[in-house]
C-alpha cells in the first residue's frame, strides 16, 4: 500500500506545473492579427446581439470604471488586447514583440544583429505518450538557430544553424521532450518496467529543472537583444551538447557587394540598384542567399523584376484559397543572365521565396542544400508604445492557381499588399 501511495504522489506532483507550463508556453508563443479592433472582436452568443467593437470598449470601460486602481495609460490596455489576439493564434510563424524584441526584429531585417549574433526561430515539436491507456501529448516550441552573423560571437564559438537552445545562464529552457521522458516514465513505472527508486530520480531531476527554467520566448528575448555583456548558452546539436558563452555587440551581415566571386543580396535598401549594377554586362552570375531572413518582400519584388522576364511568378495562397495574392512583376530583365544561386537552410522568407520563384521558371540553379522552409508572406505593423507584431498572412507556392478568372484579376499584379507594412496603426484601430 505504501508504494501504491508513493506512486500516486510521485505521478501527480508535477501535473499542476506541467499543465501550467502548456498554458504558459501558449500564451507567450507570440501569434498575429490586424486591421481595427472592431473588426477582430464579435459575438458568437445567438440570444444577444452585440456590436462587434462594443467588447473591447466594453472591456476597457469596464477596467476603468470598476478596477481598484486607476488606469491612467490607454494605450497599455490596447497592446494588451492586440498582444491577446496574437497570442490567441497559436501559430509560432506569428509572432508578438515587446519594444526591445520589436528593435532587434527591425535591425535583423535591415542586416543587423544584436544580442549574441543569431536570429532565433520557434520549432514546434509534437510528442505524445500514452499513460495508463490515455494519450497524452505536449506541444512546446523549441528554439532553434535559424542564421549566424559571419565573425559575430556566436559565429567564433561554432554555433551552426539547426542548434537547439537548451540552456539560457544556466537556466532550462523548458521543451516537451524532457517532460514527456518523465511522463513516459510514469507509464513505465505503471506497468512495471522500472522501479520506484528510478522514478523518483527522474521527478527529482525535472524538478530541479523546473525550480530553475525559462520559456523559449524569454529565452530568446535575452540572446537577440542588448549589446554589452556576455551570456551562458548551452545548445543542443543532435546527440552533441555545446556549452558557449557569449559576448554581446552588434553584428553585421555583408550585403550588397561581391565577394568570394559572388555578390551577397539581402533584401534590404538599395538591393534592387545594387543588384542592377552587379549585373550590367554579365552572361553568368552567382548570388549568395546565404544568411538571409526576415527580408522585405516588396524589395525582394523588385529584384525579380531586375533580374529576370516579367510575368507572374507564384502566389501566396491563405484559408481563402480562392483569392490567393499572385507574385508578378509587370517590368522586368528580357535578356537575364545565367543565374547561380547559393542556398542553405539560413535561406528563408523572401530570399527563399526568391530562389524558388526563380529556380520554378527556369532562370536560375540552386546550389548548395535544402533552404529553410520558411515560405510564408508576414503582413507587419508597429505599435505607437514600440511594440509590434507579425501575422503570416500567405504560404508560397509555385505554379499557377485556380481560382475563378474575377477573383483572381482582382489579387492579380505588382499592386498586390505585398509589402510589410511597418506603422502605428494603434490610434487608428481604437
Amino acid at each position: 500500500m505504501k508504494s501504491i501511495t508513493s506512486a500516486g504522489v510521485v505521478i501527480g506532483l508535477l501535473f499542476v506545473t506541467i499543465a501550467g507550463l502548456k498554458v504558459r508556453e501558449r500564451q507567450e508563443i507570440s501569434n498575429g492579427g490586424y486591421g481595427s479592433l472592431r473588426d477582430l472582436f464579435a459575438s458568437r452568443d445567438t440570444q444577444v446581439d452585440i456590436a462587434e467593437g462594443d467588447y473591447y470598449e466594453g472591456i476597457s470601460d469596464l477596467l476603468k470604471t470598476k478596477y481598484v486602481d486607476p488606469i491612467k495609460d490607454d494605450q497599455k490596455l490596447l497592446t494588451g488586447a492586440i498582444r491577446g489576439m496574437v497570442t490567441g493564434l497559436n501559430d509560432a510563424d506569428s509572432q508578438f514583440y515587446n519594444p526591445n524584441e520589436f528593435k532587434a526584429y527591425k535591425d535583423a531585417r535591415a542586416g543587423e544583429y544584436t544580442g549574441v549574433g543569431v536570429w532565433l526561430d520557434y520549432k514546434m515539436v509534437k510528442n505524445q505518450i500514452k499513460v495508463a491507456g490515455v494519450d497524452d501529448d505536449l506541444e512546446l516550441p523549441r528554439l532553434m538557430v535559424v542564421s549566424v552573423a559571419p565573425g559575430s560571437s556566436a559565429d567564433k564559438a561554432g554555433v551552426k544553424v539547426g542548434d537547439l537552445v537548451s540552456e539560457v545562464d544556466d537556466h532550462w529552457v523548458v521543451n516537451s521532450e524532457d517532460i514527456l521522458k518523465y511522463r513516459k516514465a510514469q507509464s513505465d513505472y505503471l506497468n512495471k518496467k522500472i522501479d520506484f527508486k528510478t522514478i523518483n530520480d527522474m521527478r527529482k531531476q525535472i524538478k530541479m529543472k523546473l525550480d530553475k527554467s525559462m520559456s523559449a520566448v524569454h529565452a530568446k528575448e535575452h540572446l537577440i537583444t542588448g549589446t554589452t555583456g556576455s551570456i551562458k548558452v548551452t545548445f543542443e546539436r543532435g546527440d552533441k551538447t555545446i556549452d558557449t558563452t557569449l559576448e554581446k555587440g552588434t553584428y553585421d551581415i555583408p550585403s550588397l557587394k561581391e565577394e568570394n566571386g559572388s555578390f551577397v543580396l539581402l533584401f534590404t535598401s538599395g538591393a534592387p540598384e545594387a543588384l542592377k549594377s552587379y549585373i550590367s554586362g554579365k552572361s553568368n552570375v552567382t548570388i549568395d542567399l546565404r544568411h538571409n531572413v526576415l527580408g522585405d518582400f516588396e524589395t525582394m519584388r523588385k529584384c525579380l523584376s531586375v533580374i529576370a522576364p516579367a510575368g507572374a511568378y507564384g502566389y501566396f495562397e491563405n484559408h481563402n484559397s480562392s483569392t490567393p495574392i499572385i507574385l508578378k512583376t509587370d517590368t522586368g530583365n528580357a535578356k537575364p543572365p545565367k543565374i547561380k544561386l547559393l542556398v542553405d537552410p539560413s535561406t528563408r522568407d523572401a530570399a527563399e521565396v526568391f530562389a524558388l520563384a526563380l529556380s520554378a521558371k527556369g532562370y536560375a540553379s540552386l546550389s548548395g542544400t535544402e533552404m529553410g522552409n520558411s515560405r510564408k508572406h508576414h503582413e507587419i505593423c508597429q505599435l505607437a508604445d514600440g511594440s509590434g507584431y507579425t501575422l503570416a498572412t500567405g504560404l508560397f507556392k509555385t505554379g499557377t492557381p485556380k481560382p475563378s478568372d474575377d477573383k483572381l484579376a482582382a489579387n492579380d499584379g505588382a499592386k498586390s499588399p505585398l509589402n510589410d507594412n511597418i506603422a502605428a496603426k494603434a490610434g487608428a484601430a481604437q
